[in-house]
């Protein structure tokens, strides 16, 4: 964790020492101010890659200091910490993204230590995404790895809330990059979606790897469903079908347990096409997931019409059933909504067993998040799977 530096501002000393005892025994470097004038030094000297500040602080407030930081390009994870009431941090928050800052939660005053050690902790992660900014990959990177088959796929199970049953996974590519390790997808899927060239050749080789590891599975008696993201690139590409259909045909594999997962936005960009491509997957018996519902502004009307099979209650609202009403209201209108148009609702980012319960309790019938497993490879996934049982409640 030597890696780890975490800048702390607040006026109140007291909350500084609080947050820097934590960190202390956390075993990581951090530094606390309190006096924003100071920041700006601070920050580019320390150059911490986790910051926790406050908002209502007297001569620059938080908004001010996530615009310098926005200013200075800053990739730190970013948690506000406040007692401002929920309505004024959400939009924060939003306020940080739009500014292209990496937020990454919210502690509300008084602060709850566990709670504290938890959100530092998961940034903790040593497989943090990497940024594309600081890897300066290219295309032509890209397109040698898809060539030498650097890519490859992590899964995280899906499990049935009722019975605690394995049912599925989703299957999430990485990149095994010879120098820079395990480079996760936020750092090339841009580069990858700026050109079909790419994105297309990416997509395939991610669902061959998947047919070819479902292969070694079935040879040992399992069938699983398997999720995969679809580009919104690809929604535009009329031979899609066929291409995908060609390829389970390839491995036998049986078209009915391939959940392929479109976002929200991306099935809008051109609803009349998308409609085209995912009829016709729905006539090749493969089944359609809707993802990230609720994070756009998309017309219910229009989704009415696609032919989902599924539809997945977004992170953002589920990670926070516990602590914010509005997010639980979202996330039950989202459940209540899937089941009266016949869907299949998956919720992503179950991290508590409260999260879990309420989730059973409203009737979802699949959960995933790192409660259940993180995404990890496909050797850690057959070991997981033989030890899932503790997961049935």
């Amino acid at each position: 964790m030597s890696n780890n530096r975490v800048l702390i501002i607040d006026d109140d000393k007291r909350i500084c020492r609080i947050i820097k005892r934590v960190a202390d025994d956390l075993g990581v470097d951090s530094l606390a101010i309190d006096n924003p004038a100071e920041f700006e030094s601070a920050y580019l000297r320390y150059e911490p890659n986790i910051i926790l500040m406050d908002l209502q602080m007297p001569r620059l407030d938080g908004i001010e200091l996530l615009r310098k930081l926005a200013e200075q390009h800053s990739e730190a994870a970013i948690i506000l910490v406040s007692g401002m009431d929920r309505s004024v941090l959400e939009t924060t928050d939003e306020l940080g993204k739009s500014l292209g800052l990496n937020m990454v939660g919210v502690l509300n005053k008084p602060i709850d230590i566990d709670d504290l050690k938890i959100i530092l902790e998961k940034n903790f992660d040593p497989l943090k995404e990497r940024r594309t900014q600081s890897l300066a990959l290219t295309a032509e990177d890209l397109k040698k790895a898809i060539a030498e088959n650097e890519l490859v796929v992590h899964y995280q199970p899906q499990i049935s809330l009722a019975s605690g049953n394995v049912i599925g996974a989703e299957a999430l590519v990485r990149w095994q990059h010879p120098e820079h390790g395990l480079v996760f997808p936020d750092s090339f899927i841009p580069l990858a979606e700026e050109s079909r060239e790419l994105i297309g050749p990416l997509t395939y080789s991610v669902i061959e790897t998947v047919l070819q590891d479902d292969v070694a599975r079935r040879g040992s008696g399992v069938e699983l469903n398997i999720s995969i993201n679809l580009s919104p690139r690809l929604l535009s590409d009329l031979s899609l079908p066929d291409k995908v259909d060609g390829l389970l045909a390839k491995y036998q594999f049986d078209p009915n347990r391939l959940l392929l997962e479109v976002t929200e936005s991306g099935a809008m960009e051109d609803p009349s096409l998308t409609m085209d491509i995912l009829t016709r997957l729905r006539l090749k018996n493969i089944r359609l997931s809707l993802d990230d519902f609720g994070t756009g502004f998309s017309s219910l009307v229009q989704l009415y019409r696609m032919p989902f099979n599924e539809i997945k209650v977004d992170k953002s609202f589920v990670m926070k059933v516990s602590k914010d009403k509005e997010a639980a209201a979202i996330a039950r209108l989202t459940v209540d909504l899937g089941h009266s148009l016949g869907l299949e609702v998956v919720a992503e980012g179950i991290e508590d067993q409260y999260t879990y319960d309420w989730l059973k309790e409203l009737g979802c019938e699949i959960g995933q998040g790192y409660f259940i497993s993180r995404p990890v490879d496909v050797d850690q996934f057959s070991k997981w799977m033989d030890d899932h049982s503790k997961f049935t409640h």
